[in-house]
């Protein structure tokens, strides 16, 4: 019995290391992208992200309440803020947060709030949030099954989450391939932490194992690809493929 004990005192401790090297990781690299993320990213992806925002409206309300998990520098947070009651934007960089702060300041959004967090575990109670959003997150974390989970924790009945990931394993031309060769390169170096290969079949997979529903699929950026999908909590068809 005391062996048995022991053994899994011995569980949780791996696992409470294993969680804060994961955090660590995952909290480096999005600090060191921070400050110079909106000139490189909103270079190629600004269609993608104005069409993010488009889509997103399509389930909001005036009354809503709305979570952000891994909200960056606050570019989809802040893009819905006029469209509901309240967002609640979190990421697990202090570095991304503060610079969604400033943003936010500067263009007198009162309505957002920006909390640095862990998103494995979001210190809310359960069916909190009309909408979770998950924009370009799925793909660069150790566990994306533990995001939608939790997503789905916090979601009420009948409320939606959004999302938009990156599919690095779509064809695509000569030139991104070239890209995305580089960047395996990187994460085996250990420079990327983690980082997930999908193709859209893969996320609908994911998010029917998560015990979500996609009711919508487009694809928001070509190359490579930027997969959007729109899953109920509730609704138990799939349909919407792109």
């Amino acid at each position: 019995m005391a062996r048995i004990a022991s053994a899994e005192m011995k569980r949780k401790e791996i696992t409470k290391v294993e969680g804060t090297t994961r955090e660590k990781k995952e909290r480096a690299i999005l600090d060191k992208q921070a400050s110079g993320y909106d000139n490189r990213v909103l270079k190629v992806y600004k269609n993608a992200y104005d069409l993010s925002i488009q889509k997103i409206r399509s389930v909001l309300s005036p009354d809503q309440q709305v979570l952000e998990i891994g909200c960056g520098t606050g570019i989809i947070s802040l893009g819905i803020a006029p469209y509901v009651e309240k967002v609640i934007a979190t990421d697990i960089s202090p570095q991304m947060i503060s610079v969604a702060k400033s943003k936010g300041e500067s263009s007198s959004v009162s309505n957002v709030d920006f909390r640095e967090c862990d998103g494995y575990s979001v210190p809310y109670d359960d069916e909190s949030f009309d909408v979770v959003l998950l924009f370009n997150t799925l793909h660069v974390v150790k566990e994306p099954a533990a995001l939608l989970h939790e997503a789905h924790r916090l979601l009420k009945p009948a409320g939606h989450l959004v999302s938009a990931t990156d599919c690095y394993a779509e064809p695509v031309p000569f030139p991104v391939k070239l890209m995305l060769s580089a960047q395996k390169l990187l994460k085996l170096v250990g420079i990327i932490p983690f980082m997930r290969y999908y193709e859209k079949e893969d996320l609908h997979h994911l998010f029917e194992q998560c015990s979500f529903a996609v009711v919508d699929a487009d694809v928001l950026h070509p190359a490579p690809v930027n997969y959007y999908l729109l899953a109920s909590k509730a609704v138990t068809s799939n349909k919407g493929r792109a």
